[in-house]
């Protein structure tokens, strides 16, 4: 019964060592309930084929649902998943060894003993599966080039020592229980001390994984959060320049009329300081009309001027839009995150094209599309899009800016490539009340 109960437990320990593997490096397919019950579907058949008692055929049924794990339930290809599969068989099968020859060297152990002595197959399991997670977690981080670099950089990596220092003292006890004669409820104390202390492991390294996705969420909202109230600070400042330059044509008729006087005058010098003033007092600028609604007009008006840097074919159809339903500070960053990526994809492009509509449909809703063309397809994994910028740690929060903007408004994003024409749509839809 005891055997059969750790046999059981540390099939447990091994697909949470999987599942913590597969979620940090890849992306999930379902939901959390449905990979879940993969997973404890995984443990149960495991459990019932070991009783087989053929050790290379639980080795081969270790390999072969974690390659299905990861192909069905995570985001992977069939190549990936074999590959994260034959990883992690070998790292069970060779951290086993270790433990296995360890006991025979240090304390004269035989490697078949587990089979007879309950203590020694409760410390060499335990031992054993310490050490797998061990490995397990240190190639995770070493093959995820941004947690490399966290791993090297923080104190994260001295939580590496919680296992080893975990082998250590289960090796001590077992020896000292090896000498010493202890009761039966002694005994059972050990075995639940044992099972605490090898949950432990995985439950702290597994709370430290999510703290530190929680502070990459608030790091990537904050961010978010300062970079759309930069821009609305931003397209205000714009607005008043504009506001100026409307003001110096109104007034300009006033304007010819004093450089006239000074012209009739001779007063040559004063005529340039009296343009010089012109242009710092009213910094004159062009602006189209794309839309009543100021802000919107002058988002669309920096992105001509960007557009024509690169050569580039603008088209802006905002329609009579009503955007009071939306905060500036969003509007701001959903328009702004648009058109900067449309203008990075178009600026490599043949045709060099953008075109965005803004306009009202079922009452309801506000739908944007922007077209761009492209030189190459979008990066994705899956239906995600992902950046294709060199230093992912501080790019790609626009796509997710977009998201989190449409999700707050009830609406939804899409997107699709058209390979014959080489043009990239995106759709936001928000929802008006």
């Amino acid at each position: 019964m005891l055997s059969a109960t750790c046999y059981f437990l540390t099939y447990i320990f091994e697909a949470l060592i999987s599942l913590l593997f597969f979620s940090q490096k890849y992306s999930s397919k379902h939901s959390k309930p449905i990979i879940f019950a993969g997973f404890a579907v995984s443990v149960l058949l495991q459990f019932g084929i070991s009783y087989i008692g053929i050790p290379i055929l639980n080795l081969v049924a270790f390999f072969v649902f974690n390659f299905l794990l990861c192909f069905l339930l995570f985001k992977t290809g069939v190549w990936q998943s074999l590959f994260t599969s034959l990883i992690l068989s070998a790292s069970m099968l060779i951290t086993e060894m270790c433990i296995f020859h360890l006991s025979t060297l240090l304390f004269g152990v035989h490697t078949s003993v587990h089979t007879e002595n309950d203590t020694i197959l409760w410390i060499q399991a335990s031992c054993a599966k310490l050490l797998y997670f061990f490995v397990v977690y240190l190639i995770l981080k070493l093959s995820i080039s941004e947690q490399r670099k966290e791993l090297r950089s923080s104190k994260a990596s001295l939580l590496l020592l919680l296992p080893l220092a975990s082998i250590v003292l289960l090796a001590g006890v077992s020896r000292i229980m090896e000498i010493t004669e202890v009761s039966e409820n002694v005994f059972y104390v050990f075995i639940i001390s044992v099972v605490l202390l090898l949950y432990s492991n995985i439950v702290v390294f597994w709370i430290h994984e999510s703290m530190i996705k929680i502070q990459k969420e608030n790091l990537e909202h904050r961010l978010l959060k300062q970079k759309a109230e930069l821009d609305t600070e931003y397209y205000t400042i714009l607005q008043a320049q504009y506001e100026n330059s409307n003001i110096l044509i109104h007034d300009i008729k006033r304007h010819l009329l004093s450089i006239k006087e000074f012209a009739n005058d001779e007063q040559y010098q004063r005529i340039i300081n009296y343009i010089d003033n012109l242009y710092d007092n009213y910094q004159i600028k062009y602006l189209r009309k794309y839309s009543d609604h100021k802000l919107v007009n002058a988002i669309a008006n920096r992105y001509v001027e960007a557009c024509k840097e690169y050569d580039i074919d603008f088209f802006c159809d905002v329609r009579d839009v009503d955007f009071s339903f939306i905060s500036d500070i969003h509007l701001t960053s959903l328009l702004d995150n648009l058109l900067e990526n449309a203008v990075e994809a178009a600026k490599e492009s043949e045709d060099k094209i953008i075109e965005i509509s803004v306009k009202n449909t079922n009452s309801n809703f506000v739908v944007i599309t922007l077209v761009n063309s492209c030189s190459s397809a979008p990066k994705t994994d899956g239906k995600e899009l992902k950046t294709t910028k060199k230093n992912k740690e501080i790019h790609g929060f626009g796509i997710k800016s977009i998201k989190r903007i449409a999700k707050e408004y009830d609406g939804s994003v899409d997107f699709i490539f058209e390979k014959s024409t080489m043009r990239f749509t995106f759709s936001v839809v928000l929802k008006t009340e």
